[in-house]
C-alpha cells in the first residue's frame, strides 16, 4: 500500500473528474522523481540482508523500519530473541553475538501513518508545480522550464539517501 494514495490527492486538492487519469499519471510521475531525489522507494517494502556484529550492533541499510520480521544467528542458527532497535541501528544484549554474522529479514518504508507531514506536504507541491508545468506545454508556451524551488528541494535533501 502507498503511502500517500492518489485518491487522498483527490481529495485535498479537489481534483475534477474530467482529468482525473492525466492527473493520476501526473501523481506517479512526482512520486517517481521523489524517490528518485531521495534514493529510495516511499512505499513499504521487505528487505534481507547479511550483517557482522561489531560492538553488539549492526546497522541496517534501509532507513525507516516498520517491522523487524526476523533476525538468525547465522553462526548457530538460531533466532535471535532480544534487541533494540533504534532508526537504523540494531543493539544486541546478548555479548556472544559480538563478530557473529546476522540474518535480518525487516520491512522498512512508510505507511500511511507515519509518512512525515513535510514529505507529504512537499508531494503536493510538487504535484502542482508538474500539472502546472504540463499545463504549460499543453499550451505550447515557450515558458516551461521546471525548476523545483529551494523550499521544496530542501525539505526533499532532509530525507535523501547519504551515499558515503
Amino acid at each position: 500500500m502507498h503511502p500517500f494514495p492518489f485518491e487522498e490527492l483527490q481529495k485535498i486538492l479537489e481534483l475534477h473528474d474530467t482529468e482525473l487519469q492525466i492527473d493520476e499519471l501526473i501523481f506517479q510521475s512526482t512520486i517517481s522523481y521523489i524517490e528518485k531525489i531521495i534514493g529510495y522507494p516511499l512505499e513499504d517494502h521487505n528487505y534481507n540482508e547479511i550483517q557482522t556484529v561489531r560492538d553488539c550492533k549492526v546497522y541496517t541499510n534501509q532507513d525507516n523500519i516498520t517491522e523487524m520480521v526476523n533476525i538468525t544467528d547465522m553462526t548457530t542458527k538460531e533466532k535471535v530473541p532480544n534487541c533494540v532497535i533504534d532508526g537504523r541501528k540494531i543493539m544486541f544484549i546478548d555479548p556472544k553475538l559480538e563478530g557473529h554474522v546476522v540474518f535480518l529479514n525487516y520491512n522498512a518504508g512508510f505507511l500511511p501513518l507515519t509518512l512525515p507531514a513535510d514529505l507529504k506536504e512537499a508531494i503536493i507541491k510538487l504535484f502542482l508545480l508538474k500539472k502546472k508545468e504540463f499545463i504549460k506545454t499543453q499550451n505550447h508556451e515557450d515558458d516551461y522550464a521546471f525548476e523545483i524551488p529551494t523550499n521544496l528541494q530542501q525539505t526533499l535533501d532532509i530525507y535523501r539517501r547519504k551515499n558515503y
